[in-house]
């Protein structure tokens, strides 16, 4: 039996974490730079990955494989709780990014219609909620989950009165 938490050999690490991303890289150099028809270009989208992670595992093991995806989705895992001041902030980002999103259609009737700035402009916002939800931590990302529950409830804490 192998131990999971032990690192694979450094030289393996960074080969099969190169191949990794040599797969992610490939794929999307090959649908940006070729003329493929829609239907073909998503199979290349779907399959290229999955062969960068076949060959990963091939070059790590399956419990270097998953050393990595540790370390890696170990910086993308939001804490359970946050601090008061970095909870108002992921707040203020996530009711940003909603509002740009919501008034960015209208924009154009202020003024011409300039499709790479409506692309700038969506990717910034979707990148400021995906951000907010990563600073907003685990708690919140539950409580987002709870309405997609019919039975959810949603608990308010009591405030202690100071008399």
């Amino acid at each position: 039996m192998v131990d999971e938490d032990v690192p694979p050999p450094i030289g393996r690490l960074l080969l099969g974490g190169g191949v990794f991303v040599l797969g992610w890289v490939l794929t999307l150099v090959t649908v940006a730079r070729t003329s493929l028809p829609p239907s073909v270009a998503g199979v290349v989208v779907f399959v290229g990955p999955k062969l960068g992670v076949l060959a990963a595992i091939a070059v790590l093991g399956k419990p270097g494989f998953r050393y990595l995806k540790r370390l890696v989705l170990g910086y993308l895992k939001p804490p359970k709780q946050v601090s008061p001041p970095r909870h108002r902030l992921g707040i203020v980002m996530f009711v940003s990014a909603i509002v740009l999103s919501s008034i960015e259609p209208y924009m154009g009737i202020l003024t011409p219609r300039d499709a790479a700035r409506t692309v700038r402009f969506t990717l910034i916002a979707d990148l400021l909620l995906l951000t907010s939800v990563l600073v907003l931590g685990g708690d919140f990302w539950d409580k987002i989950r709870a309405l997609f529950f019919r039975d959810a409830k949603a608990t308010f804490p009591r405030r202690e009165s100071h008399s």
